[in-house]
């Protein structure tokens, strides 16, 4: 399965699906969730309209006050 590097450094370090498992297009970023150890991925097959969910552990964890 192909994977979608959607990182800008090393500090952001993050794979996604980039293909649908439903009918092999190309899945097309619809929203990003940002979460303390996981985003959340909405992701719209631009052939079949499938959406799928990704969840992307982050490499670094987020740190808030």
């Amino acid at each position: 399965m192909p994977q979608l590097d959607t990182g800008d450094g090393p500090q952001c370090a993050r794979t996604t699906r980039a293909d649908c498992p439903q009918c092999g297009g190309q899945l097309a970023v619809m929203r990003v969730i940002g979460g303390r150890e996981a985003d959340y991925w909405t992701l719209r097959c631009v052939r079949c309209g499938a959406i799928h969910l990704e969840v992307v552990k982050t490499a670094i964890p987020r740190i808030t006050d």
